[in-house]
């Protein structure tokens, strides 16, 4: 029998009224779905020793991720030009209103565009021109609750990136009370099914309605075809059952005449990104992490929590690990873990860099 752990399940609207204006958009007319709030008692189950063969992905759920990623969001290089707005608000966990932000985006490529964010608590432009990345304002990453409101809306399947431990498969889950059709990343290590990472759509369609896991989900709302895709007009983010985030698209255009003034450096920048960059770990272990072993050899009766700090070389390998925080005896078996971590290249207008982070756990 392989051992196996339980872990408790775990991640506004913006008082002044937008317009929409979708530039060729249609609406599509499914019903609105929401998440459910959870039994606080849940959790999901992993096999801290999973067998060592890989799960056979489904042909059918490779096509269909596929389709799902060519329709949805605004993530694949666009023909024309495209500008957006949209508006989200932050909630904490007694649903209060704490947060909220606009974000103002022109794009032509992954190299050429100009984002403006603006939080109660942030404030950045970002431009890229096609050779280097500039700052004004803020130098820092957004809030991981900005960037994860402008991914959900833009890059809603951002977290379907297989790595050598997952499978896409199919499977039915229900939402809201309405059953749809999925395609769930298998990973031999998740042994409950409400863990898995899934993505799930109207059904005889490719509009995506539902992605997410035990705890972090996201429904989609409002869908509108703009162009050739499909995009939510209104997405809520659920951490645990319980509003996080809720965006709203106000404004999607195509922008086959943008000024070259558009990518022009911020007044005020420091001068392009440089050096050795400093990535968050919410984004470089969730986004980037393709391999990862827990620490071995810990001694007994121990606890506390271990804080590392690790940099990434350009070919994703990490080349430094130091504990900065946690008991002495914990400190090298995590050190030792964190070096046996591996990572697809962090890119920076398609340039791979060397990052820097840090990572946590604690032993209770």
């Amino acid at each position: 029998m392989r051992p196996v752990q339980t872990i408790p399940a775990l991640c506004c609207w913006v008082a002044v009224t937008i317009s929409c204006a979708l530039a060729h958009g249609q609406a599509a007319s499914p019903g609105e779905i929401h998440v459910s709030p959870q039994d606080p008692k849940a959790g999901i189950r992993i096999s801290l020793k999973p067998s060592g063969s890989k799960i056979a992905a489904s042909p059918e759920a490779v096509k269909t991720m596929n389709e799902l990623m060519r329709t949805n969001g605004l993530e694949l290089q666009p023909a024309t030009p495209w500008h957006i707005e949209l508006a989200y608000d932050e909630f904490d966990e007694d649903g209060d209103n704490v947060h909220s932000g606009t974000m103002d985006e022109y794009y032509v490529s992954p190299k050429k565009y100009r984002k403006v964010i603006k939080t109660d608590e942030f404030s950045q432009t970002e431009v890229a021109n096609g050779s280097d990345l500039y700052r004004s304002g803020d130098q820092n990453w957004p809030p991981i609750a900005a960037f994860q409101a402008i991914r959900a809306l833009v890059s809603p399947l951002y977290q379907s990136s297989t790595t050598p431990d997952t499978s896409p498969d199919k499977l039915d889950w229900t939402v809201d009370g309405v059953k749809l059709p999925c395609v769930v990343m298998r990973n031999p290590r998740m042994i409950s099914e409400n863990g898995l990472q899934k993505f799930c759509y109207e059904p005889g369609t490719a509009i995506l309605r539902y992605s997410g896991a035990a705890w972090d989900q996201t429904v989609y709302n409002n869908i509108v075809k703009f162009g050739e895709r499909y995009l939510a007009r209104d997405v809520e983010v659920t951490h645990g059952g319980k509003p996080f985030l809720k965006i709203h698209l106000a404004n999607a255009e195509s922008a086959p005449q943008t000024e070259d003034s558009l990518f022009l450096p911020p007044t005020g920048t420091p001068g392009p990104l440089m050096g050795v960059v400093s990535v968050p770990p919410f984004i470089l272990l969730n986004d980037y992490l393709v391999h990862r072993e827990f620490p071995q050899n810990l001694p007994r009766g121990v606890r506390g929590k271990v804080t590392v700090k690790f940099t990434v070389n350009t070919e994703g390998q990490v080349i430094r690990a130091q504990a900065t925080e946690g008991p002495e005896e914990l400190r090298k078996p995590f050190e030792e873990a964190v070096m046996k971590l591996q990572f697809r290249p962090f890119l920076i207008l398609d340039k791979p860099v060397e990052v820097e982070s840090t990572t946590s756990l604690n032993i209770q």
